[in-house]
């Protein structure tokens, strides 16, 4: 059986595949400026930051726009901003490890902290839509957002 999206009138799949490919694209883009940009620049901290946010920025558009074409802009938005973080903070990490000898043992420690929320937000995100219901989601992404932007901010030992 075929979901049906309201919006769309009718049975079919709705914007979803539309969703996958602006994500696909927007992403590509993003990663394939953002990581040279900032190898050029010899700075990690400012794009990851900035990214953080346009993430968190992209969050509000479903909520003052609670439509497709909401979420078509939404989707856009985040896309780029998360393109932008995946590849940047990817090399930050990896410049934060403390030694040559234990790099092995500090990627693995990095690869479950950034696999743990993976498995957890699932679970987070359904008491979330069951206890408020969906629209609240996107305020706690916001928080969360900016939460990862601002804990940027403390390392000394990249740029």
């Amino acid at each position: 059986m075929v979901a049906t999206v309201p919006e769309c009138g009718g049975i079919g799949p709705g914007p979803i595949p539309v969703l996958g490919l602006i994500n696909l694209v927007a992403v590509m883009v993003s990663l394939a400026f953002s990581g040279p940009l900032s190898d050029r620049i010899g700075r990690r901290k400012p794009i990851v930051i900035a990214a953080a946010v346009v993430m968190g920025v992209a969050m509000i558009v479903p909520l003052l726009l609670p439509t497709v074409t909401g979420m078509i802009v939404f989707t856009a938005i985040c896309s780029l901003g998360f393109g932008a973080y995946m590849s940047v903070d990817a090399a930050l990490m990896s410049e934060v490890l403390p030694s040559e000898g234990t790099f092995a043992k500090h990627l693995g420690v990095l690869n479950i902290a950034a696999t743990l929320p993976q498995t957890i937000g699932p679970f987070l995100g359904g008491a979330i839509v069951v206890a408020f219901g969906y629209s609240a989601l996107f305020p706690v992404a916001v928080l969360l957002a900016v939460a990862g932007a601002v804990s940027i901010v403390p390392i000394k030992s990249v740029r």
